[in-house]
């Protein structure tokens, strides 16, 4: 009995460290890799940056002008669980994972879950808005009680001045475009009223689409459906006997219908979707 009891507690915990073995990795897997690149400016850790546009292997401060060009985050070579190619005097920049990320509360306090995206100024971010350049999403919030805080004074291009608040929020990097949220300020007539039936911001392009298919498909049931009518009544008046094909003929033409409509209502909702 003693031997079993000891050869069960034996394979226990040899279960429990290749399960441990086996979990490493896997929690490794989420911290983030580094690339070095150089800069023609000191660049603070935790700035989001872009590529040079007129430098092959160049990085400068990501803002809404070369957004376009999003690269990652500025960070310590020791931040990273690989870093590629550390040389001094160079920017390690975070492409994957979780990092530290110099934000702004110019477009209101950002929430864990809220996408954060380049700003007017120069490698900080902000609360998106509805078509602009996402370096990733929150993990934890920011707002003007948040650790760390602290006020600035900007000037916007109008010559006023507003206060706000500068820090650092975790995110996980996940570069892409903003198409589905953003801020109401910003969002249209159109968009508020498709917002409040879909639950979601949708282009302007988009809601007109597919506003001009619903009216095409509106104007073709229309005709559809009093050509096909009209026709079977003149032909049924002109020959009782021949109502049986007239029927069939307008079945089709219902028929018909209802498929420029299914086609129609399908187009639409990948259209707001």
């Amino acid at each position: 009995m003693r031997r079993q009891r000891g050869l069960k507690l034996l394979l226990i915990a040899v279960g429990t460290n290749l399960l441990l073995l086996g979990l490493a990795p896997a929690s490794a897997s989420s911290a983030n890799i580094s690339h070095s690149y150089r800069a023609t400016s000191s660049i603070a850790n935790g700035s989001i940056v872009s590529l040079d546009s007129s430098q092959s292997g160049y990085v400068q401060p990501a803002n809404a002008d070369n957004g376009s060009r999003l690269l990652g985050v500025a960070v310590s070579s020791t931040d990273s669980l690989l870093a590629v190619d550390p040389t001094a005097g160079a920017v390690q920049v975070a492409t994957s994972g979780s990092v530290n990320t110099l934000v702004s509360t110019i477009n209101g306090n950002i929430n864990v879950g809220d996408q954060v995206a380049v700003s007017a100024f120069d490698g900080v971010g902000m609360k998106t808005l509805l078509g602009a350049h996402v370096i990733g999403v929150a993990q934890t919030a920011f707002s003007a009680s948040s650790s760390g805080a602290t006020a600035q004074q900007v000037t916007n291009k109008s010559g006023q001045k507003s206060s706000v608040q500068l820090g650092y929020v975790r995110i996980s990097i996940a570069i892409g475009t903003d198409t589905s949220s953003g801020g109401n300020a910003n969002v249209s007539g159109l968009q508020k009223i498709a917002k409040s039936l879909t639950g979601h911001t949708i282009s302007n392009t988009r809601i007109i689409i597919s506003l001009a298919i619903a009216i095409v498909a509106l104007l073709v049931l229309i005709i559809l459906i009093y050509a096909s009518i009209y026709g079977s009544i003149i032909s049924i008046g002109r020959n009782p006997l021949a109502k049986y094909a007239v029927f069939r003929t307008l079945g089709v033409v219902l028929l018909m219908a209802l498929l420029t409509t299914g086609i129609a209502g399908v187009t639409i909702f990948f259209l707001l979707r």
